[in-house]
C-alpha cells in the first residue's frame, strides 16, 4: 500500500454524509402531506369504483349485492345475496376510519340498481372528515368534505 495516495479524510466523508442525512430527513417531512393526499385519492377512487362495480353486477345479474364495511378491521366486502359467495374483498389503510351516520355500514344494491337504504356515513382520513351520501332512488352517491 502506497502512503502517498490522495483520498478523502474521515472528516470530509462524515461532513458529506451528515449533509446528505439532513437533506434526506427534510424531504421526508415535506413529503408527508403528499402521502396523505395520495392515500385519500386512491382510497376514494377505489371505493367509488368498487361501489359502481357492485351496482352494475346487481343490475346485470339481476341479483342483490350486499355491501358490508368492517371499519374495526379496515376492510370491506361485497357478496351476492346475504349468504352467497364473496365477490370482492378489499383492505384499506389503518389511517382511514369509517363510521356510521344515518346509513349503517351494511346495505344492499337491489337487482334494479337501487340501494336498500339511503343516508350517509363518515370517512376520516388524518384530520379531515368526509361524508359519503347515498340518495333515494337509483343508488347514486357522492362525497363531500365536512
Amino acid at each position: 500500500m502506497d502512503w502517498n495516495e490522495k483520498g478523502f479524510t474521515l472528516t470530509e466523508t462524515l461532513l458529506v454524509f451528515s449533509i446528505f442525512l439532513v437533506i434526506s430527513f427534510a424531504s421526508l417531512f415535506l413529503l408527508k402531506p403528499q402521502y396523505y393526499y395520495l392515500e385519500k385519492s386512491v382510497f376514494f377512487s377505489q371505493l367509488k369504483s368498487d361501489l359502481f362495480l357492485a351496482q352494475q353486477y346487481a343490475i346485470s345479474h339481476q341479483t342483490t349485492i350486499t355491501v358490508n364495511i368492517m371499519s374495526e378491521r379496515n376492510y370491506y366486502y361485497f357478496r351476492e345475496n346475504i349468504n352467497g359467495p364473496i365477490l370482492l374483498e378489499r383492505e384499506y389503510s389503518n389511517e382511514i376510519k369509517i363510521t356510521e351516520g344515518t346509513l349503517p355500514l351494511y346495505f344492499q344494491f337491489l337487482a334494479d340498481g337501487n340501494i336498500s337504504r339511503f343516508g350517509s356515513f363518515f370517512i376520516r382520513i388524518g384530520a379531515e372528515t368526509y361524508r359519503m351520501t347515498f340518495q333515494i332512488g337509483k343508488g347514486r352517491f357522492y362525497v363531500t368534505k365536512e
